[in-house]
């Protein structure tokens, strides 16, 4: 009916590493734990390569205007331009993609602010709606706005005119 089955034990054969083994393995260990320290300290000097930050206010003829967008590119298109959403106070604080901040240097502006229709909140998708702004402050050709970025915190406010 059943079978039995019987299991031969065998020796645990015990293998024992020279020193000299033992202590390049625990180099290489060590060497591989220093690696990883190192390029995480090389990978947070570049995430911090953005260094500097912008933020200010918008305002149409000395009253803050919002909401909205602002765009600062650089001058020479030597890498991405910053992004910005206008608050309804006016206020804006520029990202780079994903990350807060831009690198420092010459840049041109556009602003974007359209009248929002009835029931729309901040960062709804909208239908081509009237400009509350000079169409000429759209485009960084045309805007006539040009700053430069210094490393560090930068206050610019970004005085438009209706005429």
């Amino acid at each position: 009916m059943g079978v039995a089955r019987t299991f031969e034990r065998k020796p645990i054969v015990e293998t024992r590493q020279t020193p000299a083994l033992c202590g390049r393995l625990a180099f290489r260990r060590s060497g591989f734990a220093l690696l990883s320290i190192a390029a995480a300290v090389v990978m947070g000097c570049f995430s911090r390569s953005l260094e500097s930050e912008v933020s200010g206010v918008v305002r149409l003829d000395g009253k803050p205007l919002g909401p909205g967008a602002v765009v600062f590119a650089p001058a020479g298109d030597t890498h991405n331009p910053a992004v910005g959403s206008i608050q309804p106070d006016g206020s804006y604080f520029l990202n780079t993609g994903r990350t807060s901040g831009l690198l420092p240097g010459k840049y041109r502006v556009s602003v974007y602010v359209h009248q929002m229709p009835p029931g729309a909140k901040p960062g709804d998708r909208q239908a081509s709606t009237p400009s509350l702004i000079p169409t000429k402050y759209e485009t960084v050709e045309t805007s006539g706005l040009e700053f430069d970025v210094r490393p560090g915190r930068n206050t610019i406010d970004l005085e438009l005119a209706s005429q």
